[in-house]
């Protein structure tokens, strides 16, 4: 596997970034999902070199003084298990590490896979607007 790592989204097109979003009733397409890697305080994508594809991706928003927060790290289907989100993790982590606090909201069953990295569980409450899910 010959995967690109890059937080530069200069040369990302919205036909490079099919694949995910699965299972949501209401996704972003690929317009909006561009936008919003292009908005993110940092945003990191892998690139499957071999078909051009984004294979994964991960984004922080941040006040770029003590707070981020990761909203989103999706790996398509068919690169899944092979590392890509742990090094998207990675990647992140190192580039807020200067923050005081990185949280991320996620499924319960995730807290060993997000313990890996140091993180510990905590109580969150979350408001969702699900009519606005795909970013429109």
């Amino acid at each position: 596997m010959n995967i690109l790592y890059t937080k530069d989204l200069t040369g990302i097109t919205e036909d490079m970034l099919m694949g995910f979003f699965v299972g949501w009733p209401n996704p972003p397409g690929p317009t909006t999902h561009l936008k919003l890697l292009r908005g993110s305080y940092r945003a990191f994508v892998a690139i499957d070199k071999d078909c051009g594809k984004v294979v994964g991706f991960i984004n922080a928003v941040s006040d770029g003084v003590l707070s981020a927060y990761i909203p989103l790290l999706e790996v398509v289907e068919s690169h899944k298990g092979k590392g890509i989100g742990s090094e998207l993790v990675r990647l992140m982590l190192e580039e807020c590490k200067d923050l005081y606090m990185i949280d991320i909201c996620h499924d319960a069953e995730l807290t060993p896979y997000y313990a890996r990295f140091g993180a510990y569980k905590s109580h969150a409450s979350v408001f969702r607007n699900f009519d606005a899910q795909s970013g429109k």
